[in-house]
């Protein structure tokens, strides 16, 4: 169980770390915004754009996680048990 949450709680800083302020924004077509990321492991940055319709799902799947550790947070205190 305790590999779970900390499966969770990585995704949670990864989808977390998604959602920095852009760099900049496209002034014409779809809504796009780009940013400069670290790749995991290296020194190298790398321009990573995404459109509102990705953010959005990012920014859903990142308040899904948030609800899903503090249940199952909420739970273990309930019963005592920690992991």
């Amino acid at each position: 169980m305790f590999n779970h949450k900390l499966y969770q709680l990585s995704m949670l800083i990864l989808v977390a770390g998604c959602t920095t302020q852009p760099d900049k924004v496209a002034d014409s077509g779809p809504d796009i915004q780009c940013h400069s990321a670290e790749i995991t492991g290296s020194m190298i940055h790398k321009s990573v754009c995404t459109t509102r319709a990705q953010r959005a799902v990012q920014q859903a799947q990142l308040e899904e996680l948030r609800r899903t550790v503090d249940a199952q947070t909420a739970a273990a205190a309930a019963t005592g048990t920690q992991h």
